[in-house]
């Protein structure tokens, strides 16, 4: 890898850590900030502080330190896992927000804490026992004809299908909140107020939020999904780009904290608080 690698990917992964850290330190200390959509965001905190340690360091002791082959499946399994709990885990907190959004009656009722407890174990289960299954196939058993399958059936599960459902989620929530303000707008109208109206600006803040890490994940998993079709077609020699795509892959993981410091409201009171005591 080149000099500008290391160093773009050392900046991010340093950020990655840094923010994420600060906020798992801050929910986890501040009793307030322990909510139902905190318990998604620390969740999605941890794996993302995970991609950060373990993507560009990874490699950067593997080729500098010990000269081991930095793209090995065993490295590649470990920067996977990380990167697939984080997709899982954002499907899970943009999941929380649409039915709060979209269906606020069903999600007192529907999002208790076991509910909450269920996901985001189902968040880390699954890309867990699937790095598990594809090593034991790939690495101990050496089933290579079944590669490709494993393929597909990862670019399904944490690449097509979160693509689509945050898409899919994020539009209702625009429409939802755009319908809103719209009746709001109205209705100020009707009633001959002056000043502007500020309706439903928790969910406004939502979909700020949404809108922004999503974007971020499309632009970046849609480097992987490329990447998977080639490797599917066995076209290896055009994929071989991760002094792109592994910075990509860490950016998107340091760009969620930032987001949730600008744009959730509880969270940013309370950085505010910590900086203002200082």
């Amino acid at each position: 890898m080149e000099t500008w690698f290391w160093i773009l990917g050392w900046s991010l992964s340093i950020l990655t850590i840094t923010g994420n850290g600060f906020i798992i330190f801050l929910v986890y200390s501040k009793r307030q900030l322990r909510t139902k959509t905190n318990a998604f965001i620390v969740s999605l905190a941890v794996a993302d502080f995970c991609v950060g340690l373990s993507a560009v360091p990874s490699m950067f002791f593997c080729e500098i330190a010990t000269g081991c082959d930095s793209q090995s499946v065993e490295i590649s399994l470990i920067k996977c896992l990380f990167a697939f709990a984080s997709v899982m885990n954002l499907c899970s907190l943009v999941l929380d927000r649409y039915i709060a959004v979209v269906m606020p009656l069903k999600y007192l009722t529907f999002m208790k804490r076991r509910r909450i407890v269920q996901m985001i174990s189902l968040s880390w289960a699954i890309p867990v026992g699937f790095v598990m299954v594809f090593e034991i196939i790939w690495v101990i058993l050496k089933l290579s004809y079944l590669f490709p399958i494993f393929i597909w059936i990862g670019m399904i599960c944490f690449e097509f299908l979160p693509s689509a459902m945050l898409i899919f989620c994020f539009t209702s929530m625009l429409c939802v909140v755009c319908k809103h303000d719209r009746a709001a707008r109205t209705l100020a109208k009707q009633l001959r107020f002056n000043h502007r109206v500020l309706f439903k600006s928790q969910e406004m803040s939502a979909v700020k939020v949404m809108a922004i890490v999503i974007s971020l994940f499309l632009v970046c998993y849609g480097l992987f999904m490329r990447c998977s079709f080639k490797l599917i077609f066995h076209d290896h020699k055009t994929c071989n780009d991760h002094e792109y795509k592994i910075p990509v892959l860490v950016l998107n993981s340091a760009v969620n904290p930032i987001a949730y410091a600008f744009y959730k409201r509880d969270i940013k009171k309370e950085i505010q608080r910590v900086f203002k005591k200082r």
